[in-house]
């Protein structure tokens, strides 16, 4: 009878743990917006257009296309100060510019992107990066 009691309350608390899990990771996902130039990410050239970035887990990002085109990016979870809207964040070095994170309006918590090696190499010729944030929905 103990067994069976152990047995159900560590079912329950499982449960409850991943209801927890899926409602904050909720909050975190689908950012959308029209990007007005092309940027770099994931080593790759993007066009102008729509996309999605979203909250895969604590590390990574999928940023996805209006065709569902997707690549994952390594992203590192930072403190935040709170604020109202949703962003998209890029670096831009003159006409350059490189995905560096997302922020969701209410979060503590901002996902940045690791500059890449070509955003780097960029960086040691050119000034100070223009931090361009985009609104997102």
């Amino acid at each position: 009878m103990k067994i069976r009691s152990i047995s159900a309350i560590a079912t329950a608390l499982v449960l409850a743990a991943s209801i927890g899990v899926q409602s904050a990771s909720a909050e975190l996902d689908g950012l959308r917006s029209k990007i007005p130039f092309e940027f770099y990410a994931a080593g790759k050239l993007f066009p102008a257009g729509t996309y999605v970035v979203s909250q895969v887990n604590a590390t990574t990002l999928r940023l996805e296309d209006s065709l569902g085109n997707g690549v994952f990016i390594a992203a590192g979870r930072e403190s935040a100060r709170m604020e109202e809207g949703n962003w998209i964040v890029f670096h831009q070095y003159g006409q350059r510019s490189f995905l560096a994170g997302a922020y969701w309006s209410g979060s503590s918590i901002s996902l940045n992107v690791p500059a890449s090696r070509s955003e780097r190499e960029v960086a040691k010729v050119a000034s100070q990066p223009s931090p361009i944030r985009i609104a997102a929905r």
